[in-house]
């Protein structure tokens, strides 16, 4: 055998698994320092870490299946993809990315973990079976169907839903609209000018402040209700369950809405009125309370 037929059959053998082993990446590419960067990993992780220096730059590994990554744009749009042959969503690839702490960012993957941390800017992110934990962003938008949701920092605009997982906002405030099918839904913070809460089986925790003019609108169908608000706070109240119950430590106690059913409701106001509270479950307990001396700005430390 000549040597050109033995190297031709070395590299037939050893050229596939060169393309399936991991592959370390270390890219850099300037970008605006409030630029937009748009990412997309199908699977294994995404962390992104906003600094101060108006540039771009992804460190990792790309799964076994990967063929490279993408990263492309101008300095105001920057786009980083991993290209796959075959089927991409089995392809998990490990990435660390810094971004301009300003930017705008969104984030779409199928089942890799997603951390975002130390960004200012918006921030919108998609998995349909990974986690999504996001802190310190000004606003946003968050979906899992089979994931957990974790929203920590002073965001001012919230908007996160998932289906099996929980959903968690801690610390807070301005507008919040978060809703869940079967796993908890927590909001915490500090003072909130609108929240839409929803669940369908899960329980929905809520400890905080509406703001005079704000509102709170919160819906289950079996999930239980534990809201913890301000003594001294100003507001109106009607709250109803179908067949569950309703404790009040802040006002009157519950009556009957028809003697034909199990059926409760209440309304009243506390300090002359103000903030817009209504709450409503189908079957599950609804239980009023005092918030405890000083939560509201410990939601806010968080």
């Amino acid at each position: 055998m000549s040597s050109r037929t033995i190297l031709a059959a070395v590299a037939a053998a050893v050229l596939p698994a060169m393309l399936c082993a991991e592959q370390a990446v270390d890219a850099h590419k300037q970008a605006a320092a409030n630029g937009r960067v748009e990412i997309e990993n199908a699977a294994g992780s995404i962390r992104v870490i906003g600094w101060a220096r108006e540039e771009v730059a992804v460190k990792g590994k790309l799964g076994r299946g990967a063929e490279g990554l993408q990263l492309t744009g101008g300095s105001q749009h920057t786009r980083i993809e991993i290209e796959t042959s075959g089927d991409g969503h089995a392809v998990r690839s490990e990435l660390e990315i810094h971004v301009p702490a300003a930017s705008r960012v969104a984030i779409e993957s199928f089942s890799a973990d997603i951390n975002v941390s130390e960004v200012s800017g918006d921030v919108r992110a998609e998995s349909a079976s990974g986690n999504v934990t996001i802190s310190g962003a000004r606003e946003v938008e968050a979906e899992a169907v089979a994931g957990r949701i974790e929203i920590s920092g002073a965001t001012s605009r919230v908007r996160a839903e998932s289906v099996n997982g929980p959903v968690t906002v801690k610390g807070a405030g301005g507008d919040i609209e978060a809703s869940t099918v079967n796993g908890l839904l927590s909001v915490s913070g500090a003072r909130f000018e609108r929240l839409h809460l929803e669940s369908v089986s899960g329980d929905i925790h809520f400890d905080g402040e509406v703001a005079a003019k704000g509102s709170l609108e919160l819906n289950t169908v079996s999930g239980n209700v534990e809201a913890a608000f301000p003594a001294s706070m100003a507001a109106d109240f009607a709250i109803s369950t179908f067949s569950g119950h309703i404790q009040n430590e802040l006002g009157p106690p519950p009556r009957a809405k028809n003697r034909f059913t199990s059926e409760q409701g209440l309304e009243f106001n506390t300090g002359g009125g103000g903030a817009r509270i209504e709450m409503e479950s189908l079957s599950g307990d609804i239980n009023l309370r005092k918030q405890a001396a000083g939560a509201a700005q410990k939601g806010t430390q968080r």
